[in-house]
């Protein structure tokens, strides 16, 4: 048999949910929460015996103007039909995240919203669920699957997408549960540290977004197809590293409250999901590549290596061998990126083609050539400006706070981002 996809692809909709995008059509924002407010109390059954109606916050990341659920903790939010209007404090960053704000855990969304109400509901409740993870102890390190980058982790990740999105489409189906799971297999045989490093970020952020799915589906009406176009159609995302649970926790998830509805009360940040369904459906003997299209998912993977291999040599002569602008090392870099656009340089660390970071030096905005992010996530290197007087430089924008300036490095050609000497 002959492995067809669906023709309909959302999947640049199915990232909505927890990404920015100037794509989204700006929405009626309070109407926005009131819908999410509904949905909340809608569901009286809630996945984790915990109402995801909280403290909420919306912002606009260009004027950190924001439209919050409930009054600030500073109190200088102004009330105005039951929402309270004001700007983000100074010391958060704009992003899709959960946030500690007066003792107290936020989650913030970023503005605008999704034109869907399936894609707004759905990235309402993912942040939602941020911020009661550590409550409900369900939080694990942010891992970025650097094998996801390679040729052949690719290649069967996409095989495991298939067969996933083939059992949701089925009801269920047992075999084809298995397929994905012998996959997965597979493909963490080949590489010993992926169980690990994929079971944390389902669970940090796979579980987020079955959760949000969840309730979009209940608030929707919509059948389970929509979720199994969506896992099917993610295999086309440039970069799964530190994207994929998007796909796989909900399809995991929604295939877990088939073959052992209470998983819930047993998943913990060391089970993960795939070990839970593995032991719910059991094992297969066989090879069913074929049923998925394995020799055209190796040949499309095979040449799309050759392409990012002359990626990653540009990166390497704009970022290593070129002038660059060097950041200082600090253990308190805020981020606000694209999952899926990452791309991993190994041991040098991973490059954001897009994305806002912010530390005690200020706020820097990357696009188009982005950024060099190290691999213990702490310093950043951009492209050289002209000068020393510049705050800007290809694809990079630089607000810097006051105390810290722009000097000539070492190396020739080369600058780096420093503290003002202080006058004595």
């Amino acid at each position: 048999m002959r492995y067809q996809r669906s023709s309909l692809f959302i999947s640049g909709l199915y990232i909505l949910l927890s990404l920015p995008t100037s794509l989204s059509a700006q929405t009626d924002d309070p109407h926005a929460l009131q819908q999410f407010h509904a949905a909340c109390i809608a569901d009286k059954s809630p996945l984790w015996g915990v109402n995801l109606w909280g403290p909420l916050i919306l912002v606009d990341p260009n004027t950190r103007s924001a439209i919050a659920n409930q009054p600030d903790p500073d109190g200088k939010f102004e009330s105005r039909d039951s929402l309270f209007y004001g700007t983000l404090p100074s010391q958060f960053t704009s992003s899709n995240t959960s946030i500690d704000w007066g003792g107290h855990q936020w989650a913030m969304v970023m503005l605008p919203l999704p034109a869907s109400r399936f894609a707004r509901i759905r990235l309402l409740a993912h942040e939602s669920f941020h911020r009661l993870q550590k409550q409900l102890n369900l939080t694990a390190l942010d891992q970025k699957n650097e094998h996801l980058a390679t040729e052949t982790g690719r290649v069967w990740m996409r095989m495991e997408l298939r067969a996933l999105a083939r059992a949701l489409r089925n009801n269920g189906d047992r075999a084809s549960v298995q397929d994905a799971l012998a996959f997965r297999a597979i493909r963490q045989k080949l590489f010993p540290d992926a169980k690990v490093q994929e079971a944390a970020l389902e669970i940090q952020e796979g579980l987020p977004e079955y959760t949000g799915t969840v309730l979009a589906l209940k608030d929707s009406g919509e059948s389970i197809d929509r979720v199994a176009r969506a896992t099917e159609d993610f295999e086309d995302q440039s970069s799964f590293l530190r994207s994929f649970a998007y796909a796989t926790g909900p399809a995991l998830g929604l295939l877990l409250d088939r073959y052992q509805p209470d998983w819930r009360k047993s998943v913990t940040a060391s089970t993960g999901l795939a070990g839970l369904l593995s032991a719910a459906v059991g094992t297969r003997t066989g090879d069913r590549r074929d049923l998925y299209g394995y020799q055209s998912v190796a040949e499309d993977e095979h040449e799309r290596e050759a392409r990012h291999q002359l990626q990653l040599a540009k990166f390497r002569t704009l970022f290593l061998d070129g002038p660059t602008l060097q950041f200082p090392k600090t253990d308190e870099l805020y981020r606000s990126f694209n999952p899926c656009n990452l791309v991993s340089m190994g041991d040098l660390g991973t490059v954001y083609p897009t994305g806002t970071f912010t530390a005690r030096w200020g706020k820097l905005q990357v696009q188009d050539v982005g950024a060099l992010l190290s691999p213990d996530n702490q310093s950043l290197r951009v492209v050289a400006p002209q000068d020393a007087a510049a705050r800007t430089g290809p694809g990079w924008k630089l607000e810097l706070n006051a105390g810290w300036t722009i000097r000539p490095a070492a190396r020739s050609g080369d600058f780096e981002l420093a503290p003002m000497p202080l006058v004595p």
